[in-house]
């Protein structure tokens, strides 16, 4: 994560629907929503000006939805302009404070500042209310390793193991350069699942 974006591990569309009916509904209308879509599929690319022009198409009325503000949040982070995304990320917590990816926006952006413990108290927030979301353990193991709290790292990470999709954050962890002081560990852990 130190090096920003794309190494925060990030809930998808669909959970953050499961878990905030209202988001769904939420998309803008058409054309508005073919745009964010193009806008997502751009991003997936790594086309971030693509991104930007589909959403510069947005109605201004529409800018300030929770989908709408969640693709502009990963835009900025893409630019490593992170003081803005931390703007933007308050601005989806004032709007939509059930909404946990307001909370895990600004932390992500708080720790690319440099502002880890703050990044904490972020994610912290709202881990309760969404003991599903594998992405808040998994960045608050990232925010302590920074820390310098290999410790504490390795245990939100277990923790994000227990709640996601082990395989996958495993992989994942093994390519984040944050988290690559505790390396060592998540390979013996790789090497136990691959063993059962």
């Amino acid at each position: 994560m130190g090096r920003g974006p794309p190494c925060p591990l990030l809930p998808t569309t669909a959970q953050a629907g499961k878990l905030h009916p209202l988001v769904i509904e939420s998309v803008p209308p058409h054309p508005d929503s073919m745009h964010l879509q193009f806008a997502r599929g751009w991003l997936e690319l790594g086309d971030v000006q693509e991104a930007e022009t589909e959403l510069r198409q947005i109605r201004s009325e529409y800018l300030d939805g929770p989908e709408v503000l969640e693709v502009r949040f990963q835009v900025l982070a893409r630019r490593q302009r992170y003081a803005e995304g931390l703007e933007l990320a308050l601005r989806q917590i004032a709007f939509f404070p059930n909404d946990f990816r307001g909370y895990m926006n600004r932390g992500n952006a708080l720790f690319w500042l440099d502002r880890s413990v703050e990044a904490i108290d972020s994610v912290m927030q709202v881990l309760a209310d969404h003991p599903r979301v594998a992405a808040l353990p998994y960045n608050l193991a990232c925010y302590w390793m920074k820390l310098g709290s290999s410790e504490e790292a390795i245990r939100w990470l277990d923790s994000a193991l227990q709640i996601g999709q082990r395989k996958g954050v495993l992989q994942h962890a093994l390519s984040d350069p944050d988290l690559k002081p505790i390396w060592d560990y998540i390979r013996r852990l790789e090497s136990e699942r691959e063993e059962s």
